[in-house]
């Protein structure tokens, strides 16, 4: 087979298919641009599908794949490389009937970190996902395993140096405390740019009003692409488990990632990050992640604070200091 044409199936999240990234660039690689490479995800997603380079056609579903299912099916794949392992992909996978090669999700073993059963760590989610193409005698690309990144530069002016900051997070064990945000703010001798989605809108205008010589929200205000273009050109990034940690990750930008109910342990830490990178993790509590996503805090029941709370403002500001 000369020309191969695989369909990459993720439906969420950002950062999920931005971790797809390393697996279009491998299979680019390896069967240059003679191969065809194509990526189905959720409506919402397409911007983050986006980012990845490599990718030739990008279907979008608003629920269920048998909405391109028809269109698909024209297109005659050879393979399915199903990153998600979900019902849709396996609706994708039965609809197609092609050889397909299925991610997996390890959800008993994650399920027993979080449990406190197990101990070990789990394998990395793109660590896992490369492995799908060692059929194909393909393994990870080294010379740029992220691929290039698509970014654009915002129409907002930005300043020449500045720290990318994403306070925000979908689940509220993820969310950087306003305490720590504010240590950052006060204790920066850069300029801050906050980044986020249109749920983190107001907090971001909250801290530009607060600091209004230092502070610039683009948080709601800037696409995908503009993201990924502040990150890059960020000397420094901070955020929690986020999408827009593994954004800063893929651009290779030094990140300062802050850890509270979810733990690197889940399989989902800043994978071949920058060098100068630090990851924080809660003092006083043990490594065993409170919930997968981020939503339970296991310590809040015992009328505890949130984890991410026992990463101290000082630690996250001392931090950016030494990567600075």
């Amino acid at each position: 087979m000369q020309h191969p044409k695989f369909i990459l199936a993720r439906f969420s999240s950002i950062g999920d298919i931005v971790m797809a990234a390393p697996v279009v660039q491998a299979l680019r690689a390896h069967y240059g641009d003679e191969a065809q490479i194509d990526f189905i995800t959720l409506n919402k997603f397409k911007g983050a599908t986006e980012l990845i380079a490599g990718i030739n056609s990008i279907y979008t579903v608003e629920k269920s794949t048998v909405e391109v299912t028809p269109q698909l099916k024209e297109n005659g794949y050879d393979y399915l490389i199903d990153l998600h392992s979900n019902v849709r992909s396996r609706s994708l996978a039965r609809s197609l009937n092609i050889l397909t090669f299925k991610i997996n999700k390890l959800g008993a073993a994650r399920l027993s970190l979080v449990l406190g059963i197990r101990k070990r760590p789990v394998d990395h989610f793109i660590d896992r996902s490369l492995k799908l193409l060692s059929p194909f005698s393909i393994s990870e690309c080294t010379d740029n395993p992220w691929g290039e990144i698509a970014f654009s530069k915002p129409e907002m002016e930005l300043p020449k140096k500045y720290l990318a900051l994403a306070p925000g997070a979908t689940h509220i064990g993820k969310r950087l405390p306003e305490s720590s945000i504010d240590a950052i703010c006060s204790n920066s001798d850069l300029p801050i740019v906050i980044v986020g989605g249109s749920d983190d809108t107001d907090l971001a205008k909250r801290f530009e009003d607060r600091y209004p010589s230092k502070v610039i929200s683009a948080a709601g205000v800037c696409s995908l692409k503009e993201t990924a273009h502040i990150m890059k050109y960020a000397q420094v990034a901070v955020g929690g488990d986020t999408g827009a940690m593994h954004i800063a990750t893929a651009v290779g930008t030094a990140l300062v990632s802050v850890w509270g109910c979810t733990r690197p342990s889940l399989g989902l830490y800043p994978w071949r990050t920058n060098p100068k990178s630090i990851i924080l993790q809660p003092e006083g509590r043990d490594n065993r992640p409170c919930s997968r996503h981020g939503a339970r805090c296991r310590y809040k029941k015992l009328g505890k604070h949130l984890c991410i709370k026992d990463v101290t403002p000082e630690r996250i500001t001392s931090a950016i200091s030494s990567i600075l």
